[in-house]
């Protein structure tokens, strides 16, 4: 490597670290992931140990029969003489819904728009059919019929054939999210601050007129920028396998997943997040070189972190993935990271991203190169 890249290397990054408020930006999204997880195993278990009772109304008198069955359903009843006081209680939220009893039918009111109302229902829907059954119970019982010969006809179980865990997939699936933003995050910074912050200031101007030549100065601030990526998404990476396995040892929520992260799959994790750093940079300097000032860059670049968050939502909609999507330029990345820590990853579709990504990545080098070359390009005038 030439020794003025290098020049050029070490001196972009000795002003992005010399600058805090660039600093905070681009490792925030690093810090939010082991936030994120510690949180969301606080969350499920508080909300795992928390008895929450519901209070709803009704316009009859309850039996202790009833009454039994909606303390092991944590319901409360208050009785009421009319619909219309039902409603006033509603509407002042004495009550979270309520039951109307009129010529032996059950209606249930709750506004299932919230999730308290759809909370409710489910729950009054429960006591309804528990209470249901007891009845039923106690006509067979009175007509001298065996209950276990009434209702034990067969046996079933449930056996659950999934490949993988829910909760851990939408960690997972957040988490990555996270780690390639961060690497979006970055490099559009360093791309936006090293062109066209300083075609709008001048400064590049000038340092052109130093004895370097243009595609020296632009390989020296792309790999500068990419190795940006690098470090604050390794962060992202490390953060993201320690909050697991803390959050494993220490909420109830995690206690079930089956987290297994071996050697091969933190170098392999490495190597896609390597390649990922390079070829966002360098899309990252490829929308930002036509740009003459530092917001309109920024404009330019938010594009990135748009593409970053498609692979999530592909995920959680359980679209049917082919071999074409590890072709997508970014949405491969987060794909082959959730495959490789869900131990669902084939050796097609990694090859796929790494060779695929080699030949992105030489093409737009190519085209900024040229580019550069551009007096359009370089000057903000």
């Amino acid at each position: 490597m030439s020794k003025k890249i290098l020049i050029t290397i070490k001196k972009e990054l000795r002003s992005i670290f010399r600058d805090r408020k660039s600093i905070v930006r681009m490792f925030l999204f690093p810090l939010i992931i082991p936030a994120m997880i510690i949180f969301y195993g606080i969350l499920y278990d508080n909300i795992d140990n928390e008895e929450i009772t519901h209070t709803v109304g009704v316009n009859y008198e309850i039996s202790e029969v009833e009454k039994q069955i909606a303390d092991t359903l944590n319901i409360q009843y208050k009785e009421y003489n009319t619909k219309k006081e039902l409603e006033n209680a509603y509407q002042e939220k004495q009550i979270g819904g309520y039951l109307i009893y009129e010529d032996n039918n059950y209606t249930i009111y709750t506004d299932q728009s919230a999730t308290s109302g759809m909370t409710i229902n489910a729950l009054l829907t429960e006591y309804l059919e528990n209470y249901s059954q007891y009845l039923t119970n106690q006509y067979l019982t009175e007509e001298g019929i065996d209950l276990d010969k009434a209702y034990n006809h067969f046996t079933y179980e449930s056996q659950d054939i999934g490949e993988s865990n829910y909760f851990l997939q939408v960690i997972l699936l957040v988490s990555i999210t996270y780690i390639i933003m961060s690497i979006c995050l970055s490099t559009s910074n360093m791309a936006t601050s090293t062109t066209a912050a300083e075609k709008e200031n001048g400064t590049l101007e000038t340092i052109l007129t130093f004895p370097i030549k243009r595609t020296e100065l632009l390989i020296g601030k792309y790999l500068s920028s990419a190795i940006i990526g690098f470090i604050t998404s390794i962060i992202g990476l490390i953060l993201m396998i320690i909050s697991l396995y803390y959050s494993k040892e220490n909420y109830n929520v995690f206690s079930t997943i089956n987290l297994s992260i071996d050697l091969s799959t933190i170098i392999i994790s490495i190597i896609i997040i390597f390649l990922a750093s390079f070829f966002i940079a360098s899309i990252a300097f490829a929308l930002t070189c036509y740009s003459k000032t530092y917001k309109e860059a920024q404009s330019a670049s938010q594009l990135l972190n748009m593409i970053s968050i498609i692979p999530m939502f592909v995920n959680l909609f359980e679209t049917k993935i082919t071999y074409y999507y590890y072709l997508i330029p970014i949405c491969n990345y987060e794909q082959i990271l959730i495959d490789l820590f869900s131990n669902n990853i084939t050796l097609t579709n990694l090859l796929l991203t790494i060779i695929s990504t080699f030949i992105y990545i030489v093409v737009v080098i190519t085209y900024i190169i040229k580019a550069y070359n551009s007096e359009k390009i370089l000057y903000s005038n």
